[in-house]
């Protein structure tokens, strides 16, 4: 059963994370800027890091994420995105570290973002440093807008143009949480999802 940390709502602050025992992990962001560091001390630990910033005005988000594997067959999965209009901005750098003794070690970073406005902005930037020979890791990211056919498709189908961005916001929001489906806590299931709509409803 996965163990599941949320950060939600909070100020820009440091955290340490240090995974010690064999189990699987999630840690779970909303808009909740800061230094995070992710530790991996266990043979076979494995940890899945989902993250969500929803920003308008002048709100200013600056993340940044370190993956430690220090142990084998450990594996670290994180994927962050973010949603800005007006000015907001979101800065973020990631970084995979893998030591000399994480041999077997899976690692995964990716950032997607939205910007709804010409004056949101994004910088992302994600490093890979790493020590050992016998391993996988990847890192990727994604800036752009809302993909115009598809909301052209969806007002084919009689979906007014308004309805149809906030179906489409919905499901890139949404979609981190197909990271934890099988988590066997429904109820916290339901809460995260009511939590992202609560800040998608921030954007009308």
């Amino acid at each position: 059963m996965e163990k599941i940390i949320k950060i939600i709502d909070k100020k820009y602050n440091n955290y340490k994370m240090s995974f010690k025992e064999r189990g699987s992990y999630v840690v779970f962001i909303l808009n909740s800027p800061g230094r995070y560091e992710f530790s991996l001390e266990k043979e076979g630990c494995g940890l899945k890091i989902i993250g969500l910033f929803i920003g308008k005005n002048s709100d200013n988000f600056e993340v940044k994420t370190t993956q430690i594997h220090k142990k084998r067959n450990c594996t670290s999965d994180l994927l962050i995105k973010s949603v800005l209009k007006d000015k907001a901005k979101f800065l973020y750098e990631g970084l995979i570290r893998i030591g000399k003794g994480a041999q077997k070690s899976f690692a995964y970073q990716k950032n997607e973002n939205i910007i709804l406005s010409k004056n949101a902005y994004v910088f992302s930037e994600p490093f890979l440093e790493i020590m050992a020979n016998d391993v996988y890791c990847t890192h990727g990211s994604t800036t752009g807008q809302l993909d115009k056919e598809k909301v052209l498709y969806l007002k084919t189908r009689g979906i007014p143009e308004k309805k149809a961005e906030k179906l489409l916001l919905e499901g890139f929001c949404l979609d981190i949480l197909k990271k934890i489906k099988n988590i066997e806590d429904k109820k916290l299931y339901s809460e995260l999802e009511k939590e992202i709509n609560k800040k998608l409803e921030l954007l009308k």
